[in-house]
């Protein structure tokens, strides 16, 4: 308090001017004090903001499990019957309040605690506990306890350092190319495949070369890579319904069992892949499991706690965005064009991919930004609030989760013009399209402490499956339009049977 009255007294220029400012300072602060006091008092009680009908006891549980897989879309629907903030009620999550507009999102997160509560971890956090307690010596980034804390301070900076990245760029090439040389094989004789289960074998494979220094064999369909795929297809299709159950009844259902029994799989062969990679380390290795090691011990499991929630949170996020990616491009051959003209003036038709190249690409990466705010893998996000907060004019408390609809955020008219439309030009400084929307308007990866850590490694994935696959093909779709099927993570709700034509 004390040097922000000298800043004030340090712009007079003489004692009557000090005195003057001095008076203006107070009569703020006091003004701001009592402004914060005043929005305090006039917000609404939480029980006066709009809901739809709901059940004695079960809330609006069966709307929310009728609409499971159009969640976004269910969501957007009740916006427009109640507005910008609205609650809804459902076991095992208690009262959600639901958020749209940028500035009620920006005070969310600008709320956040040492350890922002993400709403359903705590069924993670419980089955690692508890279930696979044997397995499990640490819970990993998947919580909400101090583990987290300790955990995510530990590997952090290694994992969103650049040049953490950039290190696999020679091998995610290989495996992209790899890719592209089994959609030649495996397409019709039109030329037509729907790629969508190839990308997440390719999201797979570069998720193993990197947490797991392995190729686990995911794009030749055999393997510890289709075991794991299958794994993990049948573990989300049930984590919806986990997300709404309470923990106290959790155990005793056969969908809380079956998902133990899918993540115990999953913890066993990962566990096989860290530990020959561990044992296979030399001093100057730089890779991320030998950095993880380096800072946490060779006795440590986090490294392998890593490997374990990079695959629980990468194939699926990364899968789904590679195959809306190519959804966009092959339904915007215009853009696409654009794409193959920046990547013959950077490294060629049939060049390698260049940390420097990569770095010029500007075209490249704003397609991907397009893509996942037309189509986000996670439809929307949340926490359960730190403290009492007045978010739209409601007086929030404590302990209230709070999710945030991102999915509705980045397609809103009111930040972006023709939402709808692919224009990669939104995100190029100095192009006419350039959008002036609030930051809080499109976030798919995330805000804050709890942002993806893993977001350099998959947009760098992304990045290198454009550039090979637009080197090798022209890709068309003519079919109609993709939206999502919301699972834990969005996927498309259709086939995307594009055309790839070799160039």
């Amino acid at each position: 308090m004390a040097l922000h009255v000298w800043n004030v007294l340090g712009k007079a220029k003489n004692v009557c001017q000090a005195t003057n400012l001095l008076v203006r300072w107070q009569s703020t602060v006091t003004m701001v004090d009592h402004g914060s006091t005043q929005i305090k008092q006039k917000a609404k009680p939480i029980s006066e903001m709009p809901s739809p009908p709901a059940w004695p006891i079960l809330g609006n549980l069966p709307l929310v499990m009728k609409n499971k897989l159009r969640m976004d879309k269910m969501f957007e629907r009740l916006r427009k019957e109640h507005g910008d903030i609205y609650r809804v009620y459902v076991p095992g999550q208690g009262t959600m309040v639901i958020l749209f507009r940028p500035e009620d999102i920006k005070t969310l997160y600008s709320n956040d605690g040492k350890i922002p509560k993400i709403p359903g971890f705590d069924m993670w956090e419980f089955i690692r506990k508890t279930s696979l307690k044997d397995r499990y010596t640490t819970t990993g980034l998947i919580n909400n306890s101090q583990d987290w804390y300790e955990v995510r301070h530990k590997v952090q900076q290694d994992m969103m350092r650049p040049k953490s990245a950039l290190y696999y760029l020679s091998e995610m090439e290989d495996i992209a190319i790899e890719l592209a040389e089994k959609i030649e094989d495996m397409k019709g004789k039109d030329g037509i495949l729907d790629p969508t289960a190839l990308v997440q074998e390719f999201a797979l494979e570069a998720v193993g070369c990197v947490f797991m220094g392995a190729r686990l064999g995911a794009l030749k369909g055999a393997g510890d890579g289709k075991r794991l795929i299958e794994n993990q297809t049948k573990s989300m299709a049930i984590a919806m319904d986990l997300f709404f159950t309470p923990t106290s009844i959790a155990p005793y259902l056969p969908t809380y069992k079956k998902f133990v029994e899918y993540q115990g799989e999953a913890f066993d062969i990962c566990k096989k892949h860290v530990d020959e990679a561990i044992a296979k380390l030399k001093d100057d290795d730089d890779t991320v499991i030998a950095k993880l090691v380096r800072k946490c011990g060779k006795d440590s499991a986090i490294p392998l706690i890593m490997g374990i929630d990079a695959l629980q949170v990468g194939i699926d996020t990364t899968g789904s965005s590679a195959a809306f990616l190519l959804y966009h491009l092959a339904d915007n051959l215009d853009k696409q064009e654009l794409l193959y003209q920046e990547i013959c003036n950077s490294i060629g038709p049939n060049g390698k991919m260049t940390e420097s190249a990569l770095g010029k690409m500007k075209y490249m990466k704003a397609c991907q930004i397009e893509s996942h705010r037309i189509l986000p893998a996670i439809f929307g996000s949340g926490r359960r609030t730190d403290t009492d907060l007045v978010i739209g004019g409601y007086a929030i408390p404590k302990g209230t989760t709070v999710v945030r609809c991102g999915s509705t955020s980045s397609n809103d008219p009111a930040s972006f013009a023709d939402p709808e439309q692919f224009i990669p030009e939104r995100w190029i400084r100095g192009c006419p399209e350039r959008h002036n929307a609030d930051s809080f308007a499109n976030i798919p990866w995330g805000h804050g402490a709890r942002a993806c850590i893993g977001q350099r490694f998959a947009k760098l994935e992304l990045y290198v499956l454009m550039v090979k696959l637009v080197q090798r093909f022209r890709m068309e779709y003519t079919g109609d339009k993709v939206e999502t099927v919301t699972h834990l993570v969005s996927m498309p709700d259709k086939p995307i049977n594009i055309m790839f034509i070799k160039r």
